[in-house]
């Protein structure tokens, strides 16, 4: 699932008990960011393995929850399961690196 997320909505209304989120906060004007956005978006809309994982985007400059995450550089994404923050990880990050993260998460959790 993808979502971009507006700016009157929360991290939190989309997060789901036992489910995966990645959240990503970047702009459309860094290089790095332009890079992730395409292989974002394919994971969270066109991946048959990552079909149980939300992907959320925002945009670092205008969200307002950018401030409440502390985030300094972009891109940057956050992993959680459920409610629970597992990690992040600042800058870009190849396809097959995130989905083997994103895998790994999901069978800890089996």
């Amino acid at each position: 699932m993808f979502i971009e997320l507006k700016n009157n909505e929360t991290v939190q209304d989309y997060l789901e008990p036992g489910k995966v989120a990645v959240i990503k906060f970047a702009t459309t004007t860094c290089p790095p960011c332009k890079m992730l956005k395409p292989i974002f978006e394919k994971l969270g809309k066109e991946d048959e393995e990552m079909k149980d994982v939300i992907f959320i985007a925002a945009d670092a400059n205008e969200h307002p929850q950018a401030y409440q995450y502390q985030v300094s550089s972009v891109p940057t994404l956050f992993f959680y399961k459920g409610e629970e923050v597992l990690g992040q990880n600042v800058g870009f990050v190849p396809e097959q690196a995130l989905k083997d993260f994103v895998k790994k998460t999901q069978s800890e959790m089996a």
